[in-house]
């Protein structure tokens, strides 16, 4: 009996342990051990296919030039200002680069907050009034769902559209050099696996759309769409399908984003960069570039 009890203490305890909230220091740097990797997600708050894309895109805007952004979402963390817990902690990692282009953005679920950092020499594109509309536009609305992965794909897609065509885009590259064609051939292998598992989502998620409420065939077929809004190269539509079988009706909404927008430099984003990194000497660890942070961003919560 007192063994058992001693089990279950020590099991308590590491679970109180392994529970506590985040100090910046606890934060894993995904960048450190893999190059092509921004964004941290300890906690398994964001889907796999969301973090997939959130790098995809903060890739290209390092790839370009153009900024060093890192994203993180944690459960909980160790203050109550989530202001400067994410100051400190992209501060520390030194996102960015020499022009003190970064741009941090740090999701702490359980304070219901977001919140974007900035660096001095990206302020002037993305001030602090933009950063706050790209939340309360792009991302509250899913985060109030609970729908962070969502949310943070569509935040993201935002400010990457905002600094396409900008200033800071003057045609830059910000890879190093790697010669290592094994960790090349490596890193194509994971994303043809990102590519198929992607694929699979799309036939599931499909299936799932042409299933009609009411008599559960699949036979809803679109009738119409109408554009809602459109706003930072981002489009709402509103589509109406009819059930050929009951002749249930059903709305949907759904957003895209302009490819001049989103894919300014052609093709897809990273499988182009191949045997290119931020790391070199042959490896995918990688690093930041010693950027720092001014007051810059903005912060909501929902």
């Amino acid at each position: 009996m007192k063994r058992l009890f001693a089990i279950t203490l020590l099991l308590l305890v590491g679970f109180i342990a392994e529970a506590r909230p985040y100090r910046t220091g606890d934060v894993p740097n995904v960048q450190i051990e893999n190059r092509y990797r921004f964004t941290s997600n300890p906690d398994g708050i964001l889907d796999a296919w969301a973090v997939a894309q959130i790098d995809s895109i903060c890739y290209d805007l390092r790839h370009r030039g153009i900024a060093q952004t890192a994203v993180v979402a944690l459960k909980e963390i160790d203050t109550d200002d989530v202001f400067e817990f994410a100051y400190e902690l992209f501060s520390d990692w030194g996102v960015g680069s020499k022009s003190n282009s970064g741009i941090g953005i740090l999701l702490v679920e359980e304070a219901r907050e977001i919140r974007f950092v900035t660096g001095y020499g990206i302020e002037g594109v993305l001030p602090d009034a933009i950063c706050k509309r790209i939340q309360t536009e792009y991302m509250l609305p899913y985060f109030s769902r609970g729908d962070y992965s969502r949310g943070m794909v569509a935040g993201v897609s935002a400010i990457r559209s905002v600094l396409n065509g900008s200033e800071l885009d003057a045609g830059g590259n910000d890879d190093y050099v790697d010669d290592d064609d094994e960790a090349a051939w490596a890193l194509a292998g994971f994303f043809i696996l990102v590519i198929i598992g992607s694929m699979i989502i799309v036939i599931i998620a499909d299936r799932a759309s042409r299933t009609c409420p009411s008599c559960k065939q699949r036979t809803l077929q679109k009738d119409s769409t109408r554009l809602l809004s459109r706003n930072f190269g981002a489009s709402t539509y509103e589509d109406t399908y009819v059930c050929t079988k009951c002749g249930t009706v059903v709305k949907r909404k759904r957003q895209d984003y302009d490819s001049s927008h989103n894919n300014r430099g052609g093709g897809p984003i990273i499988m182009g960069g191949m045997g290119r990194g931020f790391g070199g000497g042959g490896s995918f660890g990688g690093g930041w570039g010693g950027g720092s942070f001014g007051g810059g961003g903005a912060g909501s919560r929902w």
